[in-house]
């Protein structure tokens, strides 16, 4: 019996090796990615709220004559209600680029709501635009390299990162080349699958640039190029000032659980009009002072991505919970591969003895234990983002019970009881 016993044993340390590899590679991976989403929101954690503002363009901002695609004036009216409540830095996720064509009058009218929004931009102290890397129209034809600020200080393979070698849609070229103005590339994967993460570089003509995300951070902490080294797979060096944990691909998870501060287009024009008439406004927007202040649509039309916190959401919705992820340093962290190793022997040898059980005691025993540790999982990742994995133990314990059945008759046998003769 004990050498059943111990074969039992050797193979829970087999099958628990293997899980402890299969589970950071898809297709296992998947299940402790759902189970870091669960715990994400099913834990109460206090965060602070993260110094910045997602300005909506909702549905109710495109009304009427505000409808998509806006004019250069509808952008005009945005900056002017923003820049003199002095944000740190102003991010624009929608691509400052169009036609202008039509009736003459109209495109005059158009034209003179260009100028109007360049003078705003001008007077600006830091402005990220929102631009698209993409392909050429012609595969054999490789156009020549746009100006964008490309990170140098880069380690790890760039081959596994998405490949672009052209623009796809860029601000117009005066936005561009303004000094005070910056590159942040919007890009998302095209699928259908949960989004839990957000890009933060790319590869362009072979080179690394930032995202909309990472540039956006990176002007709020003031930090050039050259100050920022990417090591992709494990993270990246803000300078002094942090790193941000990065997989292979140079993208982050996102924090959903931030209590980030978000008001309608119209509801800031409407607050700044009272703060004019010393009325009291709608929406904080004295509080946009040193902030980063990020405009964004979120109606209905884009929102389109299945986010990991069970809703839908838009591009800049994930935008702007990346960058408040980053703001409050709130990265979500496995336990090291040292905690796993120590789960895999103490379930070796609990199954030593488990196994002798009847497999309905193992059951009941099996369910106990494991809403333990998910209540235990639970408090750790709500104190400190730290989270266990949950298809190890979930997989030893279906091992034990399986073995248990296929190995009849290892009850602890009961000692027939001994009459003593007079």
């Amino acid at each position: 019996m004990r050498k059943i016993s111990a074969l039992l044993m050797i193979i829970v340390l087999i099958v628990g090796l293997f899980l402890m590899r299969e589970s950071r590679e898809e297709p296992l991976g998947e299940v402790d990615k759902m189970f870091v989403d669960w715990l994400a929101a099913n834990t109460s954690r206090e965060l602070p709220t993260p110094p910045c503002v997602l300005v909506e363009i909702n549905d109710s901002s495109l009304e009427g004559e505000h409808a998509w695609p806006w004019s250069p004036l509808d952008f005009a009216v945005f900056l002017k209600s923003v820049i003199e409540f002095e944000p740190g830095v102003i991010a624009i996720e929608p691509i400052l680029n169009w036609e202008n064509d039509g009736p003459a009058a109209a495109v005059a009218r158009n034209t003179q709501f260009e100028h109007s929004l360049d003078d705003f931009l001008l007077r600006t102290k830091s402005v990220v635009l929102g631009a698209e890397l993409g392909f050429p129209s012609d595969p054999d034809v490789v156009p020549p390299l746009q100006p964008t600020p490309f990170l140098r200080r880069v380690r790890g393979d760039v081959s596994v990162l998405r490949q672009f070698t052209a623009m796809g849609n860029e601000p117009k070229e005066e936005y561009r080349l303004a000094p005070q103005m910056a590159l942040g590339f919007v890009n998302l994967p095209s699928r259908d699958e949960v989004t839990r993460t957000a890009p933060l570089v790319f590869a362009y003509h072979g080179e690394v640039v930032p995202s909309f995300v990472l540039q956006t951070v990176m002007l709020s902490m003031k930090l050039a190029p050259d100050d920022v080294s990417v090591n992709l797979g494990s993270s990246i060096e803000l300078g002094n000032k942090g790193s941000i944990p990065i997989d292979n691909a140079g993208a982050m998870r996102v924090d959903f659980g931030s209590s980030l501060t978000r008001f309608a287009f119209d509801d800031l024009v409407l607050a700044v009009e009272q703060a004019h008439s010393d009325r009291p406004p709608i929406v904080p927007v004295g509080s946009l002072r040193g902030k980063i202040v990020l405009l964004a649509r979120t109606d209905a039309a884009v929102r389109t991505l299945h986010l990991a916190s069970g809703r839908n959401g838009s591009p800049g919705e994930l935008f702007a919970a990346a960058v408040a992820t980053i703001q409050n340093r709130a990265f979500a962290h496995r336990a090291p591969p040292a905690f796993d190793l120590a789960l895999i022997a103490v379930m070796a040898v609990l199954g030593y003895f488990l196994i002798r059980w009847s497999a309905a005691r193992i059951i009941v025993t099996s369910l106990i234990l494991f809403i333990f540790y998910l209540l235990v999982c639970m408090t750790l990742f709500g104190a400190f983002l730290l989270w266990f994995p949950v298809l190890l133990p979930a997989g030893l314990f279906l091992t034990l019970f399986v073995l248990r059945l296929l190995a009849p008759g290892l009850e602890k046998p009961v000692m027939p009881s001994v009459g003593v003769n007079g």
